[in-house]
């Protein structure tokens, strides 16, 4: 939704992959307007309720995909009594706070939460002119996917743009005047606020299973290879589920579109049988904040730490281009690798410059699908052009880098 925001696209229908009207055509039979409630395994039936009369009905199944995903966390002192005060949840909040962007009475933002949608937020904001304010509980932006270093280096290029920072914060509560939020309330101060964004993360939306399948303690479901359920029959894909992860070969869940299709496309295949296995997947993402591109994949070091990998890391500060080219086309680049001491196999990096190399990140995330090595990835072929990159790609060279730094 972020290219809807800033305006970039001027439609907010036309942000989809498909529309029911698209699915009737193809055959698929779309019920709009429903939910369902239970998931009835040993009659094969499904319990949904009719939004609009209130009617309940059940419905036999011969195989079921859930493709349930995730929901909003909402805060304990959230009070939902106040105007202007917003979960980010889709297209409804999407138009919503577009027509806020504009709206002269909104001066002061304040957003809640360190991650990705936080952050894109921001940014429209702050281009909209309005004075952006950034509360974390965390120590850094994007924590799940950048380490500190990285981290820093954003913040700084979002504070020059006039979003204030205020990290390691906890709010306490919000207070209003006539029913609309006027103040946010911490334990670092009071703020002024005539609109409040909450980004503090999701859960699985997936109450409704319990007792159904298995699930792990935070209601994520567990699936086999195939996308199978510990239900027969029962398939689910998307992002309510744990899912294969490659640099550590554990099971985690990662709230990316690109995982719950493939994971759709997999279980579709095997509806008649184990025909094939859903191959994982790196967690590899790139956004662009401000004048900085940020691409990262696998593991980074807080979550390097947690699978108690013996984990080597090394940074590099380069320059995109060679050093004969004019500065002004030849943009800083800082760039990590993350990888396995004992194995040497790559298992994560991070790139972030003010050049466009977010392509290199799909490379490095095939090299840790591949269980590349750090010595093979010193030496791996890139082609080289003046102009494009440098003799040494800039893989190879995070590659001799670690290898430097092994010896």
């Amino acid at each position: 939704m972020y290219l809807y925001l800033d305006g970039t696209v001027k439609d907010v229908d036309t942000i989809r992959y498909s529309s029911a009207e698209a699915m009737r055509q193809r055959g698929v039979t779309v019920y709009p307007g429903t939910q369902v409630l239970q998931v009835l395994p040993d009659s094969h039936e499904i319990l949904v309720k009719d939004l609009k009369s209130g009617e309940e009905t059940k419905h036999k199944y011969d195989k079921l995909i859930l493709g349930t995903g995730v929901a909003q966390n909402v805060p304990d002192w959230e009070t939902g009594e106040l105007d202007n005060v917003f979960h980010f949840g889709g297209r409804d909040s999407a138009e919503l706070l577009r027509k806020k962007e504009v709206e002269p009475s909104i001066k002061d933002v304040v957003i809640i939460g360190g991650g990705y949608i936080s952050v894109e937020a921001a940014m429209c904001f702050a281009k909209a002119g309005k004075k952006v304010t950034f509360l974390m509980r965390d120590k850094q932006l994007l924590s799940a996917q950048l380490d500190a270093d990285f981290a820093g280096l954003i913040t700084e290029e979002m504070e020059k743009n006039g979003i204030v920072f205020k990290p390691e914060t906890n709010v306490k509560t919000l207070e209003g005047k006539d029913g609309v939020v006027t103040k946010v309330i911490t334990d670092k101060g009071d703020l002024p606020a005539d609109l409040v964004l909450v980004c503090i993360g999701t859960h699985p939306a997936t109450a409704y299973l319990k007792g159904a399948l298995d699930m792990n303690e935070r209601g994520f479901i567990i699936t086999d290879e195939y996308m199978k359920t510990s239900a027969p029959d029962v398939f689910a894909a998307g992002s309510a589920t744990l899912m294969k992860y490659n640099p550590t070969a554990g099971k985690v869940s990662i709230d990316l579109a690109t995982n719950g299709r493939k994971q759709g496309r997999t279980a579709a295949k095997n509806l008649e049988g184990d025909v094939f296995a859903y191959p994982g997947m790196q967690g590899t993402s790139g956004l662009k904040i401000f004048d900085y591109y940020k691409a990262s994949t696998g593991l980074n070091t807080k979550t390097a730490g947690r699978s108690k990998v013996n984990f080597g890391s090394v940074t590099i500060e380069t320059t995109a281009l060679d050093s004969y080219l004019p500065e002004a086309l030849n943009a800083t680049v800082h760039a990590k690798l993350f990888y396995d001491k004992d194995t040497r196999r790559v298992l994560g990096g991070q790139i972030l410059s003010k050049k466009d190399l977010t392509g290199l990140i799909q490379a490095l995330s095939m090299v840790i699908y591949a269980k590349m090595t750090i010595d093979e990835l010193a030496f791996a072929d890139f082609f080289f052009q003046p102009g494009f990159n440098r003799p040494w790609n800039l893989l190879n060279e995070l590659g001799l880098a670690a290898q430097k730094q092994e010896r």
